[in-house]
């Protein structure tokens, strides 16, 4: 099998990659809604908790765990209007969840958002791939940028508007969403034709690469399912920490917005570092070196320990575009299914390990149980390991 993975030729549309990043931000914005407003129907209606999670389950399926399945269908018969139409789908469902009065509408809601956002991520994942030319890592950072910004933004601006408005403040989202959507209907005609360009030579470039390393892609998906199991781990359980040592839910929640946030600068970093140094050797360093941070924050003093933490943060999203930008190599024929493997599947099994770290908050509690999860991207680590040693050329490099 010849080893060598390159990228299709120079170019480049940050133009371009704007609007998708800012489709990604729009979509996540709402996505990252969903679990506050399943808690604030289910305990206005005095429904029993007990669905909370079943819900929050749903939503993981429709909206991560069958992306690969969306995008290998838009690989083939994508338009440039099904980004807009996902992102309808999403800003509709999760604005008309918070003022529904039974469990049933609320299914729907989240199923018909869910199924919007599995569609807009492995598209605007397989636009930004071809958008970004030889600098595929960088160009699928600022698609991640956009929808970590976005995720990260949402649960604030709704807690605000619950606060206010109860359950019909969702509602009030459905006036920006529509803008958002009238804004990407309106120019992604012009990005579709701009990254046509770019396609035609990827196919040229798929053309020449060699049979699909299976069990490399497998390698790399279990690795970002890892890194996000850390990451999901602490945004979850960082509250029931904190609080517990004192801190108020305002400070917390404070601390959890700056723990999301953060990451975006891990995300920028990780697309150009790879770009220029290359994927495996930045994310094997950058996973290993996250974690000496997450032990400072239980061994350092209250003063050093937040911004260990957050530094933490940063270091493990850098894996994150240049695994995107890999697998998308070694799938040059399924770009959206390599985004939706990486997006998708990685980050709902990733999330799924975080009901099992629940028994043990329960069992030990919550600095006991994230102490444990510090170790897990030595874990991811050693999954880039096994990939550079059979492929050890695979990198996402330039190429005049």
């Amino acid at each position: 099998m010849d080893s060598t993975v390159t990228t299709p030729p120079r170019g480049w549309s940050l133009r371009g990659l704007s609007v998708i990043a800012f489709a990604h931000g729009v979509s996540d914005f709402y996505a990252g809604i969903i679990p506050f407003t399943i808690f604030l129907v289910l305990s206005r209606e005095h429904i029993s908790p007990a669905y909370q999670g079943a819900l929050v389950f749903l939503w993981y399926v429709t909206s991560s765990i069958v992306q690969p399945l969306f995008g290998a269908y838009t690989d083939k018969y994508g338009r440039w209007w099904v980004l807009p139409m996902a992102v309808t789908l999403t800003v509709t469902g999760i604005s008309i969840a918070g003022s529904v009065t039974s469990i049933w509408p609320l299914v729907l809601c989240i199923i018909g958002a869910g199924i919007g956002s599995a569609i807009m991520h492995p598209e605007a994942g397989k636009y930004s791939a071809m958008l970004s030319g030889s600098r595929r890592a960088s160009g699928i950072s600022i698609f991640q940028i956009g929808g970590q910004v976005g995720y990260a933004i949402g649960p604030a601006v709704i807690a605000i508007l619950y606060s206010h408005y109860g359950g019909t403040g969702s509602l009030m989202l459905l006036v920006p969403g529509a803008l958002a959507v009238v804004a990407l209907f309106a120019v992604m005609r012009r990005v579709d034709a701009k990254a046509a360009r770019v396609h035609a030579e990827s196919h040229a470039h798929a053309a020449a690469s060699g049979p699909v390393d299976r069990v490399g892609v497998t390698l790399l998906v279990t690795s970002t399912a890892l890194r996000h199991f850390t990451t999901a781990a602490f945004i979850t359980f960082l509250p029931n920490l904190l609080v517990g040592r004192g801190v108020s839910i305002p400070v917390a929640g404070q601390i959890v917005t700056a723990f999301l946030l953060i990451s975006a600068i891990g995300l920028f970093a990780g697309g150009y570092l790879s770009d220029k140094f290359g994927a495996v050797r930045i994310s094997i360093a950058a996973l290993c070196s996250a974690v000496p941070f997450l032990f400072g924050f239980f061994m350092f003093p209250a003063w050093l320990a937040i911004p260990s933490l957050l530094m933490a943060s940063a270091l493990l999203a850098v894996q994150n575009a240049p695994g995107v930008a890999m697998v998308q190599a070694m799938l040059p024929k399924n770009l959206g299914m390599a985004l939706g493997l990486m997006n998708g599947v990685a980050f709902g099994a990733g999330s799924a390990l975080v009901a099992c770290i629940g028994i043990a908050v329960a069992q030990y509690g919550a600095a006991t149980a994230l102490e444990a999860v510090s170790a897990t991207p030595l874990l991811a680590a050693l999954s880039y390991a096994f990939v550079r040693d059979r492929v050890p050329a695979l990198r996402v490099r330039r190429v005049a």
